[in-house]
């Protein structure tokens, strides 16, 4: 059984400068600068456009955030002692978090700037397999803000606090040219990356189209998603299927030239990892989450990302 807590914020709005499931992350992309270029064949001004708006990575005004003594107070006494809070995150998956010029960039990160102001502490991002960062938070790290879904999975080994909302979406060139339906995809080219769980849901409508005698799907598999996003800009897709955060991130660069098409679909609460056990951190943490939420800080970064809509309203512990 999942237990939950709600965390509460009495902080008054304040002024922040403007700028899975286990299906989210199955093959991490580099949609981040210098990784959209144009793949053979799809060069046209809709990509380059797309290209170009990639490299420019959003800067957010961290000053009207503020640090809060009485949530700072909640801390754990040796995280309060040594003065930094130490991530742990796999560093290719934008625009959650990843490198740029060297330099870890992205909302998760941002995140964690945030909560470093708020409870008056230095932070440190460590770069780590994804699939290694749980086994070892509670002891490398303090804390894994790597686009973790909260699942009763990883809830029988650590406490979670929420700070987001996430799952699979699509876009389309603006106005919708090829009339895409996701849940009708006979006939139609969709882009994916290989390997993920995007993948397995274009193959299976196309199994499922042929085994109605319907046109089949032509299922467009690529290493990463910059190049599921160019292709699309570029005509060569009918349709990209991503993780939500990766989708809201293309359309926001696209300068008009892509446009989501349905819902977003399969979504799941993400959030920050605590070694289990740890509820004075846990507590913290979501305190500390509930007031970038409550002063709209948590916004600004969200929307600096083009991801303001899998913002949520209350942060909350999550444990076994």
């Amino acid at each position: 059984m999942m237990h939950v807590s709600e965390c509460r914020s009495d902080a008054r709005q304040a002024a922040v400068g403007t700028p899975r499931r286990a299906f989210l992350r199955a093959i991490p992309a580099a949609l981040a600068a210098g990784a959209l270029a144009p793949s053979l064949g799809a060069c046209t001004r809709a990509s380059e456009t797309l290209a170009a708006e990639a490299s420019l990575i959003p800067e957010v005004d961290f000053s009207g955030i503020e640090y809060q003594d009485d949530i700072a107070a909640l801390l754990p006494e040796e995280i309060r002692a040594r003065g930094e809070l130490v991530n742990g995150a796999e560093l290719s998956y934008a625009p959650g978090e990843f490198l740029n010029n060297g330099k870890a960039v992205g909302y998760d990160i941002d995140l964690l700037t945030a909560l470093g102001i708020v409870f008056g502490l230095k932070t440190r991002t460590e770069s780590a397999v994804f699939s290694q960062i749980i086994p070892a938070v509670g002891s490398k790290y303090d804390v894994g803000i790597s686009g973790f879904t909260i699942n009763d999975e990883r809830l029988e080994t650590v406490t979670m606090v929420s700070y987001f909302e996430a799952g699979i979406s699509y876009a389309v060139k603006k106005g919708n040219p090829y009339g895409i339906d996701p849940h009708d995809l006979c006939g139609k080219r969709p882009a994916v990356q290989v390997g993920s769980y995007q993948e397995e849901i274009a193959l299976a409508a196309d199994e499922q189209c042929r085994a109605e005698g319907r046109r089949s799907v032509d299922v467009l598999a690529y290493a990463n998603n910059s190049d599921v996003v160019t292709n699309v800009a570029g005509g060569k897709a009918d349709v990209l299927i991503a993780d939500s955060p990766v989708t809201s991130y293309a359309i926001a660069r696209s300068r008009g030239s892509l446009e989501q098409v349905g819902d977003v679909e399969e979504s799941a609460l993400n959030g920050i990892v605590v070694k289990k056990g740890e509820d004075q951190l846990a507590e913290a943490l979501c305190a500390a989450v509930q007031h970038l939420i409550d002063t709209g800080a948590l916004r600004t970064i969200m929307s600096a990302w083009g991801n303001d809509a899998g913002l949520i309203e209350k942060a909350e512990v999550k444990k076994a």
